[in-house]
C-alpha cells in the first residue's frame, strides 16, 4: 500500500483551483495589496479543499467500487465472521458493504477512524466458511497498511487522468501486498483456506474494472492494465508452502 502521506495526493487537485482564484483576485482588484490578498485567499481555498477532499475520500472510493451498505442481518455469516475476528484480535469493527459481482473478491477503504470492508456477493456465495474467514482476516489486516492513502488515491485518480496509472505503479508495492497475505493467515492460522479462495477466484470472472479503485481489491479485475496486485499463481504457491 502507499507509503506517501495521503494529503500529498490532494495537493494538486486543491492547488489548481486555488491558484486560479488567487490570480483572478490579483488581476481584478486594483490595489497595491491585491497580490497579497489573492495569495491569502488562494491558500485558504487550498486548505479547505484538502480538508474536504480528504473527508469525502472514503465515500468516493466506495462509489468507484460500486459498493452499497450491507443491510444489518442480511448476511449473518459474514457479520458473524467479522465480529468474531475483530473481537479475537482487538480490531475495530468496520462498516460492511456489498458489491454485486460473481467474482469472489473483497476490498477495504477508509482511514484509522472510518474503516469500510467491501465483499462481493460472489465471495459470499462461492467461498466456504474457512475461505471467507481467511479473506475477511486478510482484508482486516490491510487497515494497518496504508489504506488511508490508497483510499485517497482512489478518490482523486480521475483528476490525474492518464497519469493515475503511473502514479499508482510508483506508489504501490506488490511485494508488500504479498506480505499482507501472510499477515492475514496469521490470524486464522490456516493458509490453505486463503489459497483455496484465490484458486476459486482464478477460474472465475474478475470484478468490473473501474480504474480509479482497481488497487483497492484483494484480487482485482482479470487481465487489466495497471494492476498492482501480485499474480494469483505466485500468491497461491507462497501460501501452499507455509
Amino acid at each position: 500500500m502507499p507509503t506517501v502521506a495521503p494529503r500529498l495526493l490532494l495537493l494538486a487537485p486543491a492547488i489548481v483551483p486555488a491558484v486560479v482564484v488567487a490570480i483572478v483576485i490579483a488581476v481584478v482588484l486594483d490595489a497595491p495589496v491585491s497580490l497579497l490578498i489573492g495569495l491569502v485567499v488562494g491558500v485558504a481555498i487550498a486548505v479547505a479543499l484538502v480538508w474536504w477532499l480528504e473527508r469525502r475520500a472514503p465515500s468516493a472510493a466506495l462509489r468507484s467500487l460500486g459498493a452499497q451498505p450491507l443491510i444489518p442481518g442480511s448476511e449473518p455469516r459474514l457479520e458473524s465472521l467479522v465480529e468474531s475476528i475483530c473481537a479475537s484480535h482487538g480490531i475495530s469493527e468496520p462498516q460492511l458493504y456489498l458489491v454485486e459481482s460473481r467474482a469472489p473478491d473483497a476490498a477495504v477503504a477508509g482511514n484509522a477512524n472510518d474503516t469500510r470492508l467491501v465483499v462481493t456477493t460472489g465471495a459470499l456465495r462461492q467461498l466456504d466458511r474457512l475461505e471467507l474467514e481467511a479473506v475477511v482476516a486478510r482484508e482486516l489486516v490491510m487497515f494497518g497498511n496504508g489504506i488511508h492513502a490508497a483510499t485517497v488515491l482512489a478518490s482523486v485518480a480521475p483528476f490525474y487522468g492518464p497519469f493515475a496509472d503511473r502514479l499508482r505503479s510508483r506508489m504501490l508495492d506488490d511485494r508488500r501486498l504479498a506480505l499482507v497475505d501472510i499477515e492475514g493467515v496469521k490470524l486464522t492460522r490456516y493458509p490453505p483456506a486463503l489459497a483455496g479462495a484465490f484458486e476459486k477466484a482464478a477460474i472465475a470472472d474478475g470484478v468490473p474494472d473501474r480504474p480509479a479503485s482497481r488497487h483497492l481489491w484483494l484480487i482485482g479485475p482479470h487481465g487489466s492494465h495497471g494492476l498492482v496486485q501480485p499474480a494469483l499463481t505466485e500468491r497461491i504457491d507462497t501460501l501452499r508452502e507455509l
